[in-house]
């Protein structure tokens, strides 16, 4: 291999983003991947069955520093357009009853992407670190471990924080920063929440227990499973919310079919613990566990009493210690500031022949298949503007 080569484009990184801009525009490029293998990540998404897209697919399913960024991405590219390349290569897939889709098998998504992007004249250097991107009178060069590219573009697709047992790494970042953009401050999310050391101690006994409930964390409510683990709460309920959770407290509704209030006070005269009395509504172990001092016999209690179990019930409040980290996270929230960005082609504002696609920008979708949805929208709009640039 030659220390130094030239090529019209260098993507850096071969995760969903890199690869679907590979494969969508024909020109001579390079793609720089530092694992072992390219998509290592989707590969294993979803347990190995990557959830890649949602029936219904708005810029409200995501965040953002500026929440109408994604829109233009998502038009130009959307769900079925996936959907209709992996039918063109007799891909199959299943659509759940809550609107996710789900491969079966993402290795053949990936091997498929591979093959589109080999197909579109792009090498792929596996094995090889990106180490330096400068800017240059031309355009760039870009050191690699595996010698030198001189190229009039560079688009960054290296990705977030999240899963660095899978190569993850700050090379993105690194690279913006130094490039002179602006980042919204990385943080885990779509990650477990754990508890305060207290409360974590009283529902350790319960990991493993999961129920349907209602979160809210500021402005945002979602309804789904939440699971208890050894360290706090985890499931997609409590995935969801902890996109937006910053610190604030966290509102869970445990019974969020039943007035807990209304339901007591029509049975207080039963000689019976409130757990008891609720047993075919919530599990009594976690009731027990919730209602702690107030699972006294309903029949006892007093209206005060009553009132304190059904808040605990229905509006359970408590401030996280913190995340289960980016070793735990799905995605990495924050990333580049999408206002130095171009909505319609990905490139950057004020560095011409700069593009940067998916989770290292500050777009960050809930659970369901949004989060790819905006890798193949975000690689599909840079490679329509690449295809430009002859």
């Amino acid at each position: 291999m030659k220390d130094s080569t030239t090529c019209h484009t260098v993507i850096i990184g071969a995760g969903a983003a890199g690869l679907m801009c590979a494969g969508s525009f024909n020109a001579d490029k390079i793609v720089i991947e530092h694992n072992a293998r390219p998509g290592a990540k989707l590969a294993v998404s979803g347990g190995g069955k990557c959830n890649f897209t949602n029936q219904t697919v708005t810029a409200a399913h995501y965040q953002s520093q500026s929440k109408h960024f994604c829109k233009n991405a998502l038009a130009a590219y959307k769900n079925t357009d996936f959907l209709h390349l992996l039918e063109s290569a007799t891909i199959p897939y299943t659509q759940m009853p809550n609107g996710q889709y789900f491969a079966q098998n993402a290795q053949e998504i990936v091997a498929f992407l591979v093959r589109r992007a080999q197909e579109a004249s792009s090498r792929i250097w596996l094995n090889t670190q990106a180490l330096k991107v400068e800017r240059t009178s031309t355009g760039f060069t870009v050191r690699t471990s595996r010698g030198t590219v001189q190229t009039g573009r560079v688009v960054l697709a290296s990705g977030g924080l999240s899963y660095p047992a899978l190569g993850a790494g700050n090379f993105g970042f690194k690279t913006a920063r130094e490039m002179g953009l602006t980042i919204v401050e990385p943080r885990p999310a779509l990650v477990g929440l754990v508890l305060p050391k207290a409360l974590r101690l009283q529902t350790v006994h319960l990991a493993g227990n999961s129920l349907p409930v209602a979160v809210k964390v500021g402005k945002f409510s979602t309804q789904g499973s939440l699971l208890f683990t050894h360290e706090g709460i985890s499931g997609p309920a409590v995935l969801q919310a902890s996109l937006f959770w910053q610190g604030e407290p966290v509102e869970i509704n445990f019974l969020p079919q039943v007035n807990a209030a209304e339901f007591l006070r029509t049975h207080k005269n039963i000689n019976k613990p409130f757990s008891a009395l609720l047993a075919d509504k919530i599990s009594p172990k976690i009731a027990k566990t919730l209602l702690g001092e107030l699972d006294v016999c309903a029949a006892n209690a007093t209206h005060a009493q009553l009132l304190n179990a059904a808040e605990r019930l229905n509006r359970f409040s408590v401030i996280p210690a913190h995340t289960a980290g980016l070793t735990k996270a799905e995605v990495t929230a924050g990333g580049v500031d999408v206002r130095q960005i171009n909505p319609s082609t990905l490139e950057c504002r004020q560095i011409p022949g700069l593009y940067i696609i998916g989770e290292l920008l500050d777009v960050t979708g809930l659970v369901g298949g949004y989060n790819l949805q905006w890798a193949w929208s975000s690689g599909f709009c840079a490679a329509q503007a690449l295809k430009n640039t002859f």
